[in-house]
């Protein structure tokens, strides 16, 4: 009989000790988790990402079938979307040759959006964007975590028309955009780019899928483009966006309030010369206080 308080005293100890040993390797997990965030982190900003953010995979349920991160990586459990700004001069390229002695001014806009425009504010970001998304999918694999990205957009004519061939919708494999909203980097605007507080929509995205556990980026909570009582940027991009009937015009937009239609983007632009126009007039995107002395 004596030994009986003894054993109820021991296993309330062990058991004492096991909730210990589980809240000391749950404060470790953590600190893992936040280490590792921070580390992903760090190193994007360090080698040219403009913003960082971070989804857990849930925020992704509701995605098209067979596109969700998990659709791609089985046991993925974070999505890590990064964005490049855009340069200001590189957007307001109208301009540029005007007094130009060596291009002929008939083919001034043409160079200038399908030349300069699409390498400096296009390729070359993508470029970088498939760049980082690599080196930090190497990082995250090297710790153990397996990881992928898809290259950034379809911004050039060859895999635009091979695209085009391919993919009816025109889609890409994983929406940079949704992705960039779910990891609280902005709101989709009218013309169905992220709005950003810090750019506007003059920034581009890529993303990681990773199994690592890290830290979720809060959603914006409160609006960031100014909706139907702004519409400058419809109203630059004629016959090629449309509004949802749905949409509701108060609430944040973490889905797309509108429909693009592409191929008439694609045609209007070779038109207009428009290419870009519905990024650069945002006045969000202007009166950003990323700018030290106010631009349009």
């Amino acid at each position: 009989m004596s030994l009986r308080p003894y054993r109820i005293l021991s296993s309330d100890r062990k058991g004492k000790s096991r909730l210990r040993a589980q809240s000391l390797e749950n404060v470790v997990n953590e600190a893992t988790v936040e280490t590792l965030t921070g580390e992903v982190t760090a190193w994007l900003k360090a080698n040219g990402a403009s913003l960082v953010g971070i989804a857990s995979v849930e925020r992704f349920d509701g995605a098209p079938r067979g596109h969700h991160p998990r659709d791609f990586l089985h046991e993925a459990r974070s999505v890590v979307t990064f964005g490049v700004a855009l340069l200001r001069q590189a957007l307001y390229w109208e301009g540029h040759l005007a007094n130009s002695e060596l291009v002929p001014p008939e083919h001034q806009k043409e160079v200038l959006q399908n030349y300069f425009y699409r390498q400096t504010g296009y390729v070359m970001v993508n470029n970088l964007l498939d760049t980082m998304a690599l080196r930090i999918s190497n990082l995250l694999e090297s710790r153990g975590y397996l990881s992928l990205f898809f290259p950034a957009t379809y911004g050039t004519k060859a895999i635009w028309g091979f695209i085009k061939e391919r993919i009816p919708s025109k889609s890409g494999l994983f929406s940079q955009r949704h992705a960039a909203v779910k990891a609280g980097l902005g709101e989709f605007g009218l013309n169905n780019m992220v709005v950003t507080p810090e750019y506007g929509p003059r920034i581009r995205f890529n993303s990681v899928i990773t199994e690592a556990e890290l830290t979720p980026s809060p959603l914006i909570g409160e609006k960031v483009c100014l909706g139907e009582g702004c519409s400058i940027c419809l109203e630059n991009c004629p016959d090629a966006i449309s509004l949802r009937p749905d949409f509701d015009p108060g609430a944040v937009w973490y889905d797309t309030p509108a429909q693009t239609d592409l191929d008439a983007c694609v045609r209007l632009s070779n038109v207009h010369y428009c290419l870009g126009r519905c990024i650069k007039v945002c006045p969000v995107a202007q009166k950003s206080s990323r700018c030290k002395r106010a631009l349009p």
